[in-house]
Order: C-alpha cells, then structure tokens, then sequence
C-alpha cells in the first residue's frame, strides 16, 4: 500500500439476506483493517445475528449495525464515504444511481447469477 492511500473515513455495507453473517463480515472485515469505520445495514430479513455478532464485536472497534428496510439502506448512501453493496440488480441500480447522486464510490456484487437450490429429483 502506498504512503498516499487513506482509508474512507466511514464504509457503509448493504448486506442481503442470504448467508447474512458471511456477506457482512468478506467485506467489513477488509474495510475495518484499512482503517475505515463500518456501519452495516444488513436485510431486514434476516436480522437475527445482529445481537450475537454485536456481542462478539470488542469495545472500541468501529463497526457498527443498523436494523431497517429499504429506506434505511438508502438513507445510508447519503451518510457514507463509500458503499458497498451485494443484492439484485435492481436495487444495485439504486444503490448505484444515490451514490453517483451523493459522489462516493460504490461497490457492487449483483446476484440473480448463482442459483443455489437443489431439488429433490437431482442426480447428486
């Protein structure tokens, strides 16, 4: 890494809801060790590790979790300097558009790509 690189002061991560702990953690983990401050909106749909992981988080490390909907994930863009984001490609397309709108970068991983469903007639 280079003398000039600096950290984004704070790196908001939009998580979905499939393996929530995993998606949250491959890219704020990354970010944390850059130096940067980590606020995750995680799918309100899967809310549920956000307690243990909080439990687990040591004081004073700068990672911190917000519960909410849509709204709370683009209330986000506005507020970070940077924004990472893994979902559809329609909301990917928001996602995008509200960063260019507030000029930070923006990170993406669309899915609708890699289905993962087995199903029972499968020759495994």
């Amino acid at each position: 890494m280079g003398g000039d690189a600096v950290p984004y002061e704070l790196a908001g991560m939009i998580t979905p809801w499939n393996l929530p702990l995993l998606l949250a953690l491959i890219d704020a983990v990354p970010a944390l060790a850059a130096g940067c401050t980590v606020l995750v909106k995680p799918s309100e749909v899967t809310p549920r590790f956000i307690e243990p992981l909080m439990r687990l988080v040591p004081d004073g490390l700068p990672l911190r979790v917000v519960e909410g909907d849509g709204g709370t994930g683009a209330a986000l863009v506005d507020l970070v300097d940077a924004v990472v984001f893994t979902g559809s490609v329609a909301t990917g397309r928001r996602v995008a558009q509200a960063a260019a709108r507030a000029f930070v970068p923006a990170f993406l991983e669309l899915g609708g790509k890699d289905p993962a469903i087995v199903l029972a007639g499968a020759d495994l």
